[in-house]
């Protein structure tokens, strides 16, 4: 009941409140007979208690799936050094390059961007004025020499100091930020990363390498399939034949024995290990037994074909 009402306390409006409270008073009434001992209200009280724990543990398995699935998400997306650098510029420091760029990242060097367009039209619009200002103080001093028979006290040759202060903090204000920009792009990469940057280039290249042996071994990385859908360029697909279509199709794979060896050596790849295809008739130590076998099965495969006409003439089922 507590529960109840706290939910409902930021209820003002008169038809709200007295629903909740002939609610409430409905549920009271319920929860004093089965503190008084009613055996029909015990039991819908019960079941309705199970009926809360169902769905709280429902709901308990619900957020821990969301939570798993944020959690794959996060390692899915999260920034990877590439081993590369981004170079100083006028709008951000030495940074390592990571796949994806943080969006925080990217945002700084946007806003940057804006602010620095921002203040080049400022800075001119500045000039502009302090080249007026400049130009109002001497037209006044030639009025005024002119004038020598009337005084004349001019605004800008006199106060002129006063216009052009706030214009000149302005622009300082503005070199200044160039400033910071050029100093900017001229920081150095600092030695801890760099060190972290060429760590990261040599785990990718570890991590590559295990992935070429893996394939070597059989397996279908994403890599290889991209791999073995690429197709030579348009210019040179056009005066292919379909016979060299089909070759180029089979020397993408990552074998180097078998058929696809073959192809290769045909096309005149350079194969990691040239003699690998010589494995395939066996070690020389077991040459003999393998010749004996191979024997073996050719005459048994030329008896079956001579026993073959014969048996063609024997009544099929159904006939």
């Amino acid at each position: 009941m507590r529960d109840f009402f706290r939910e409902r306390k930021g209820v003002r409006e008169q038809g709200g409140v007295t629903r909740d409270l002939k609610k409430a008073h409905a549920r009271w009434d319920v929860f004093r007979k089965v503190k008084a001992g009613d055996k029909h209200f015990e039991a819908v009280c019960a079941r309705y208690s199970r009926m809360i724990q169902g769905a709280a543990l429902q709901a308990k398995t619900e957020a821990r799936f969301q939570n798993e699935l944020a959690w794959q998400e996060r390692l899915r997306t999260r920034p990877v050094l590439t081993g590369a650098y981004l170079k100083p510029t006028l709008l951000h420091g030495p940074l390592p390059r990571v796949r994806p760029q943080p969006a925080h990242v990217t945002g700084m060097i946007v806003w940057r961007r804006k602010a620095r367009e921002r203040r080049l039209v400022k800075q001119e619009l500045l000039q502009e004025q302090l080249k007026h200002v400049n130009l109002e103080s001497e037209f006044e001093r030639n009025l005024a020499r002119d004038s020598k028979a009337s005084p004349f006290e001019g605004a800008f040759d006199v106060y002129g100091d006063s216009w052009r202060e706030p214009i000149a903090h302005d622009l300082l204000d503005i070199r200044r930020s160039f400033d910071q920009e050029r100093k900017r792009s001229r920081t150095p990469f600092p030695r801890e990363l760099l060190e972290q940057v060429k760590s990261a280039r040599r785990a990718k290249i570890e991590n590559k390498t295990r992935e070429r042996e893996r394939e070597r071994r059989g397996e279908v990385t994403n890599r290889l399939l991209r791999q073995m859908r690429q197709r030579p360029p348009a210019h040179k697909l056009a005066l292919m034949s379909p016979r060299q279509r089909r070759m180029d199709a089979i020397a993408r794979g990552v074998s180097e024995v078998g058929y696809v060896g073959q192809v290769k050596r045909a096309l005149g790849f350079k194969l990691r290990n040239p003699d690998a295809w010589k494995a395939e008739m066996g070690k020389p130590e077991n040459r003999e037994m393998l010749d004996r076998l191979a024997k073996e099965v050719e005459e048994e495969n030329a008896r079956r074909e001579s026993e073959a006409p014969a048996s063609a003439d024997w009544p099929r089922p159904g006939i």
